[in-house]
C-alpha cells in the first residue's frame, strides 16, 4: 500500500500509513524505517528525515542500527547533504573500523561524487588500517583500480610500491631453543 501511494505521489496518505499503521505495527522492522526514509528523501523533507533516524535508532534493536545508520547515510549522499552522510559514516567507522562493508560503501558514495582528494585521503585512511594482509589486498585493490582512473603514473607506482611493501612483510615465529639452562 505504501508503495502504491509513493508512486501515486500521494503524499499525505503515505504520511498517515506510515505514522498509523507501519511503523507501530512494524516498528522493530528496518526495512519499513528505511522506506519511509526513502520516501521522505525523494519529497525533499530531509529535516524530516533526520527526525526520523532518531526515532528508529530508539524502536529498531541494537543489532539493526549499523545498517540503519548506513542506509540514512546513503539516502543523505544522494538526495541530502553529503557532507552530513561523510559525518554518519564516519560517526560508525570510528566504531567499527574493521567493518570492510561499510568502508566499501562509504568509498564508493565519496568516488561517486567526484571528489578525488576526499577519495584519496579515505583510501589512505583504509590503507594505514592495521588489518590482516587478506582484508588489506581489497582495500590495495580499490585503490590502484581508482588511480588508474583518476590519478597518474607517479601516484599509482606509488600505491603499487606500499602493497609491495606489505605482502613481502611476513611476520616470523620466533623459535625457543630447547637447551637453556637456567
Amino acid at each position: 500500500l505504501a508503495a502504491v501511494l509513493d508512486k501515486s505521489k500521494k503524499h499525505p496518505e503515505l504520511d498517515e500509513v506510515y505514522s498509523s499503521v507501519l511503523l507501530k505495527k512494524y516498528k522493530k522492522s528496518r526495512k519499513v524505517w528505511c522506506n519511509y526514509c526513502t520516501s521522505l528523501a525523494s519529497q525533499q523533507r530531509l529535516d524530516e528525515m533526520r527526525e526520523l533516524l532518531t526515532k528508529a535508532l530508539k524502536s529498531l534493536p541494537k543489532d539493526k542500527h549499523i545498517r540503519t545508520i548506513c542506509h540514512f547515510a546513503q539516502t543523505e549522499y544522494k538526495q541530502g547533504d553529503p557532507n552530513r552522510g561523510s559525518t554518519m559514516f564516519e560517526n560508525v567507522l570510528t566504531t567499527y573500523p574493521h567493518r570492510l562493508d561499510l568502508w566499501a560503501v562509504y568509498l564508493d558514495k565519496t568516488i561517486a561524487l567526484n571528489d578525488h582528494e576526499q577519495s584519496r585521503l579515505l583510501l589512505d585512511r583504509m590503507v594505514g588500517l592495521k588489518l590482516p594482509i587478506k582484508k588489506m589486498k581489497f582495500f590495495f585493490k580499490r585503490y590502484i583500480d581508482f588511480e588508474t582512473v583518476h590519478g597518474d603514473a607517479a601516484r599509482l607506482s606509488s600505491i603499487r610500491e606500499k602493497g609491495t611493501k606489505l605482502y613481502q612483510f611476513k611476520p616470523r615465529r620466533l623459535s625457543v631453543p630447547t637447551n637453556l639452562h637456567f
